[in-house]
């Protein structure tokens, strides 16, 4: 008798092995990645939506959201910027979506909320110095005509 296998059991063994093939493979990073172009969320427990939704509002004057939770390279270190709307206070002073907020006017920012409560706090007529790192090197910009946005229906 031979030990022969049969076509049909041939073909499954054969996909069999290059699916085990790719999952080894998808595990290594490609050439060039590094950790830090990955954005995993660092910790759990999930997100709170209600402070998520304040903290969203009181960054809306400013024209920006955030990075939340923060990034384990992040936490204590300011508020990273996840977007900044067109024709924003945050556009006009020329902040961008990485930047990581660490000072806002006299106040150091170490949190997300810290950098939200500033912004809700924040006077239209008044002029924010905000300090920023983009790409490893601090920048300074002003920040002015900070108000609530008209869709939130919010006056001041």
């Amino acid at each position: 008798m031979k030990n022969t296998v049969s076509a049909p059991v041939a073909l499954i063994a054969i996909a069999l092995a290059a699916a085990a093939a790719v999952l080894y493979f998808s595990r290594i990073a490609p050439a060039g990645a590094t950790k830090e172009k990955v954005f995993v969320l660092p910790y759990a427990p999930p997100v709170d939506q209600n402070e998520l939704s304040t903290l969203r509002k009181a960054l809306a004057p400013l024209g920006v959201t955030v990075v939340f939770p923060p990034l384990q390279q992040d936490r204590f270190q300011g508020a990273r910027l996840a977007t900044v709307a067109r024709n924003t206070p945050a556009y006009t002073a020329g902040l961008q979506s990485g930047d990581l907020v660490i000072r806002f006017g006299d106040q150091e920012i170490k949190t997300p909320t810290a950098l939200a409560a500033m912004s809700a706090n924040a006077r239209p007529e008044d002029s924010y110095t905000v300090v920023y790192r983009r790409d490893g090197e601090e920048h300074e910009t002003t920040v002015t005509g900070i108000t609530v946005p008209e869709f939130m229906g919010v006056r001041r």
